[in-house]
């Protein structure tokens, strides 16, 4: 008796824990009310991120592909070679002293970005801005910490959820470096919610990667 009781407990807490994102509820969530769920989130986020429950943090990562933000993915990606390039690797203070003002609010619009986060914690690093690096680190472990939670990615039902299709590919890394080389193969599919399903198979081992609203910034 003992043994089943533990087992359902078990099965319990791998369900509470991948927890299947539902874009959909997200997306109307977000459209209908952005303000209640996604600008005050976005908000607590800035200042006091471990504030937000896993909950709320799946609404904001994922609601932000369905609202507009001045401040994108994209342009974040289109800057990485010009503007950013210094802030990617360990910088002088004179340097970080000059774009810390013009990367400050890039960040103060968009802090939802793991590349951006990294830069912004060299900028600090370099400036001796001690809390405000730690701010950022912690922004990025529950940005890390809602992707992994958000399914195991056994199936098309707990698939891994991301925002890029950088994360996308990093799923892929992951997968090969989880076993010994052997053929590969991958299948995409576009879901009804505008998402793109990709399935990666290396040999018998295979992971399920959601692109949560597909590919736009």
């Amino acid at each position: 008796m003992r043994k089943y009781i533990i087992s359902g407990l078990l099965i319990l807490a791998f369900q509470v824990w991948y927890a299947q994102i539902n874009t959909d509820l997200i997306k109307k969530k977000v459209t209908e009310n952005p303000q209640e769920n996604f600008y005050q989130l976005l908000n607590t986020f800035k200042v006091n991120p471990s504030e937000l429950t896993q909950e709320q943090m799946n609404q904001l990562y994922y609601g932000s592909k369905f609202v507009k933000i001045k401040y994108t993915i994209g342009n974040y990606n289109s800057e990485s070679g010009t503007f950013w390039k210094p802030a990617q690797k360990r910088l002088p203070k004179s340097k970080a002293e000059k774009m810390v003002s013009e990367a400050e609010s890039k960040y103060a619009v968009n802090p939802l970005h793991k590349n951006l986060l990294d830069d912004m914690m060299n900028i600090y690093r370099a400036l001796d801005e001690k809390q405000k690096e730690e701010l950022c680190s912690k922004q990025k472990d529950l940005i890390i910490q809602t992707i992994e939670k958000s399914g195991d990615g056994k199936s098309e039902e707990t698939a891994i959820c991301v925002l890029t299709a950088g994360e996308v590919l990093e799923q892929l890394e992951k997968l090969a470096a989880s076993g010994p080389r052997a053929e590969f193969s991958q299948k995409m599919k576009q879901l009804s919610d505008g998402s793109i399903l990709t399935i990666y198979h290396i040999g018998d081992r295979e992971v399920f990667v959601k692109l949560v609203g597909g590919y736009f910034f």
